[in-house]
Parts: C-alpha cells; structure tokens; sequence
C-alpha cells in the first residue's frame, strides 16, 4: 500500500508557507477548549478538529475508506507518517474492515451504534483497542505513534497499536559523545530521524513540513520546528531560503548549508549541526529549527550562535559546576589556539622585555643553534602538525592514531635534536593542539586554526600591535555576524545576562525559566519560578 504524503512543490513553497504562517493563531484550537472537546458523531467534524489541532504538518496522514457492509459509512484512520507500521495497519485495520464482513442484522441496522461496536469486537485483530471519547487523548495517542479510527455515525473514536521497529538502530554519537546521556543518534533515514523527533516531543505544536531539493537527485528534506514558540519571521524566511536553491542535486546537509549560510564567504559557520535527537529537542524548545536532509545522519539547526559551539552533549548530565568549567575550558581554548604562537613569535621577535628574565634566557639558551627565525620555525612545526592532524583522519582508525602520535613524537624530538626547531616551540605548538581539542565542535575550530596563522604573520611584522590588529579584525567580523537575522555573538553583544546562565555558564535546570528574547517573540516562559 502506497503511503499517502502530502508534498509542497518548491515553486509553491514559499506561497504555502507564509500562509501557514499567516493562518497558525487562527488554525490551533485552544488547549483549554480541547480538554472539553469530546468525539462527535459527525465524522467531517471529527477530521476538522483533528486538523485543527495538530497544525499544519506534512506527516499527519487521513487514510479515508468505506466499511464494505456499510456502503454508506465512512470512515478515517488518522497516524503519524513514519511512526506506524503499514502492514499492521493493511492486515489489522483495513483488510478486516474493507473485506469479509458479513450484512448486518435487521436489528444492528435500527441501531447503528451497537452494530459498529459489535463490527469493531469481531473484524479488527488488533490486540491493542482502546475507546477514546476526549479530544485531547485522541491527540495524545496520535502523537503516540498510534492510529486513531474514527467512523461516521459513532461519536467513539478508537486507538489502535500501529506502532513499528526501527529498521536500522541508531548507532552512538560519533561526534557528539555522552558519558551519562543517552547514546542515540540520527541515522542516514530521514523518516527515522522524523519519527526520533516525534518521540521526543509528544505534542501537537511540532510542525514537519516536507519539500523536495535538487532537479536531478529530488533530495527529501524535513523542516521542523514548534509552532507557538518558533518566531513565525524566522519560520518565514527559512522557507524562502529553502525555495530560492535551484539546483541539480543535493548531496548532502552541507550542500544546504552552503546555500542558506548568512555568510557564504565567512570562516565561521552561521548555521550549527547536530546528530543527537536529545540536543535537537532542545534547541527547538529554545525556538530553533531543524532541517533534516535524506542521507544525512546530521540535522541542520538555525539561526546560530557562538555559544553553540562551546556546549557539550553531556554538560546537561553532569554536575552544573563541572559543565560550567568545561565550557569555559573551551572559550579559553580558543582563544589560546588564535593566539598563542603569535605572542610567542611577537615576544620573542620583538618584545623580549616583557618576558620574565630567566625565561628569556632559557629560551635563548635553546634557540642558540637555530638558524630560522622564531617566525620560521613556527611556522614549520604548525605545518608540520596539522599534516599529522589530516593524516591521522584520513587514515583508518588504529593507523591513524598510530601515525598522529608517534609521528608528532618522532618529529618533533628529530627536529630539537637537528637543530632545527627550539624545544620551547615544540612546547607552543603541543599546548595549541591540545586546547584546540577542549572546542567540542571542529567546524567552528577550523575558522580559528587560519586565523591563527595571519596572527603568525602579524605577529612577525608588527609584534604585539599585529596580534592588536588582528584580534581587533576578528573581533569585528564576528560582531558582524547574523543567522536569520539573530546576531551571532550573543549573549556577549548585544550582553545578555539572562542568557549567560545556559549558554555560557552552566546553571540548574530549575534556574532557567526564560527563553531567550532574541530567538523568541512570544511564549517565552520555560516553566515557573522555582
């Protein structure tokens, strides 16, 4: 049986999304009236409801059919694409209730209420039934994973198990490790992410829209995102974004990120990624959206921000105080990764008063021998090691560990030996490495390891004013950052001291109670005040 999706063509894209924008107040029926709301008769009213209520996404399916001895009597069974099984619902549901079933009595005829009640005990094989007569716990049991059935003429709406396994299990984070979290991660199957997604937010305000990219590869790509905290602007104009790529093929997540970036021709990435459905479900709590691409075990999340790059899939955890030093850990991990060799060559080249006099001896002492400049010999060791660094990724995973450590080994103790390079850049070189491991996240670290070397280069010429002017350029193009219009650089600038106690700091849950202005407009009450 064909699955029954509802695609939005990318030429009427952005026409559909800003409707559904414009009519998302009007479309949800209030929570307080739903708890009221109990199962109609009407089946046509029934789907109303149901549709008005779980929004506008693209995986809530309405299989509609005609119970065969009832040529009159219609009816829907209602399920969240991805989440059910298709063949419990063919064999189960539709089969039984389509064919074989025998005329009705005289009497069930003059009562139709009892002949669907007894048509529902003898034909469905399910053996997970419930009767449901409140609105809300039919919405509860859809965003189950269960299929809901609704008939004409029965003001009973019936749950059904419809629920199925993951045909692949997904595997641990390879990027995003936790020690205490859970070790799920997103797959190469967009469905299966989708339905990861549905799992860990039960409610009706998560909207998946589906479009397709790419004129030759038709790529399938989900946008996620919750509807009553999502900023509708942002919503917006990540559809136009969406609608404006044309393109042959898609080949993966990154090829939209390309696409969508604020800063296509930055260092620095505008748009973050993740492959756990624990950290997705997050960020959209936060407001974020996701995008999901088909053969991509990575989900896209925007608009971004530099704190982003710094939080650990396990600082949510750990202790609070141990997640705040890890976090703080990394800021100062970029920042000695930028910095570092360039003091070291402006001290060395041209301020050596401001080195401590024993330590300037010392360095001098082992530099005696060196015929290169400290500029030089840097600048070789740097190169030296991010050889290393691509040789130990690019080589399988035993050989390239072998190679990145002995071979930093070997070389670096040939090069002191030769004479060729000082032990105190081996020294410089190892620390930089080495916090440049502490940044949890390596596409935001990149940006940082280029800036590195025009420090170097700064350094060299003008001493300690080019490291000034540098880390001034730097500044400067980060604070001109957006994603989607939000600036890149909060809660620093604009300062927002709200927003440092979960993104740069590291309090208790109970602590934070409000979402953050920048990325929502309304609702943004997390919870009350503890």
């Amino acid at each position: 049986m064909k699955r029954i999706i509802v695609t939005i063509s990318q030429k009427m894209l952005d026409k559909k999304s800003k409707k559904c924008l414009r009519h998302s107040s009007a479309s949800i029926t209030s929570r307080s009236s739903i708890d009221r709301l109990q199962v109609s008769d009407d089946l046509d009213t029934n789907v109303q409801t149901l549709q008005s209520s779980l929004g506008l996404s693209d995986d809530i399916v309405f299989r509609y059919f005609e119970i065969a001895s009832f040529p009159s009597l219609k009816a829907t069974i209602v399920f969240i694409d991805n989440l059910i099984d298709e063949q419990i619902l063919e064999s189960s549901v539709l089969t039984p209730l389509t064919q074989g079933v025998r005329d009705p009595s005289s009497e069930e005829k003059t009562d139709l209420h009892a002949s669907i009640q007894n048509l529902l005990q003898r034909n469905l094989t399910n053996t997970h039934i419930q009767s449901i007569q409140n609105i809300s716990i039919v919405l509860e049991e859809i965003l189950k994973g269960n299929g809901i059935l609704l008939i004409d003429g029965y003001n009973t709406a019936v749950s059904i198990s419809l629920a199925k396994g993951s045909p692949r299990k997904s595997g641990e984070a390879s990027t995003e490790k936790a020690i205490k979290g859970p070790q799920q991660s997103f797959v190469e199957d967009y469905s299966i992410n989708t339905a990861l997604i549905r799992q860990k937010l039960k409610t009706p305000d998560l909207v998946v829209k589906q479009l397709q990219l790419g004129k030759l590869s038709k790529t399938e790509i989900r946008v996620v995102y919750l509807q009553h905290i999502a900023d509708a602007s942002i919503v917006r104009e990540v559809f136009q974004r969406l609608s404006r790529i044309d393109t042959d093929a898609i080949k993966s997540s990154a090829g939209i990120e390309e696409y969508i970036t604020d800063a296509p021709m930055g260092l620095f990435p505008t748009t973050f990624y993740t492959e756990r459905p624990d950290r997705l479900q997050a960020m959209l709590s936060e407001g974020r959206i996701g995008i999901i691409c088909d053969g991509t075990p990575f989900c896209i999340v925007v608009p971004a921000i530099i704190s982003d790059f710094f939080i650990c899939a396990d600082d949510y955890y750990q202790n609070p105080y141990f997640s705040t030093f890890n976090r703080l850990l990394g800021y100062a991990g970029g920042l000695i990764l930028t910095f570092l060799p360039a003091i070291y060559i402006a001290g060395t080249t041209f301020h050596q008063e401001m080195i401590p006099t024993k330590l300037a001896l010392t360095i001098a002492g082992t530099r005696a021998g060196v015929p290169y400049p400290a500029f030089v010999e840097a600048l070789l060791m740097e190169f030296a090691f991010e050889g290393l660094r691509e040789a130990g990724t690019r080589l399988p995973t035993r050989a390239g560990q072998a190679v990145s450590i002995v071979g930093a080994l070997i070389i670096g103790q040939s090069a002191v030996e030769a004479g060729l390079v000082s032990p105190a850049v081996i020294i410089i070189v190892a620390t930089t490495a080495i916090f440049s491991f502490t940044m949890p996240y390596t596409n935001f670290s990149l940006g940082l390891r280029l800036v590195r070397f025009i420090n170097m280069s700064l350094a060299a010429v003008l001493g300690i004013y080019g490291i000034m002017t540098g880390g001034l350029i730097l500044l400067l193009h980060l604070l001109s950052l957006r994603s989607f219009g939000v600036p890149f650089m909060i809660p620093f600038a604009p300062l927002s001291l709200g927003d440092m106690k979960d993104w740069v700091l590291r309090f208790p849950q109970w602590a934070i109670h409000i979402r953050s202005p920048h990325l929502v407009k309304n609702n943004m009450t997390k919870q009350k005040k503890v």
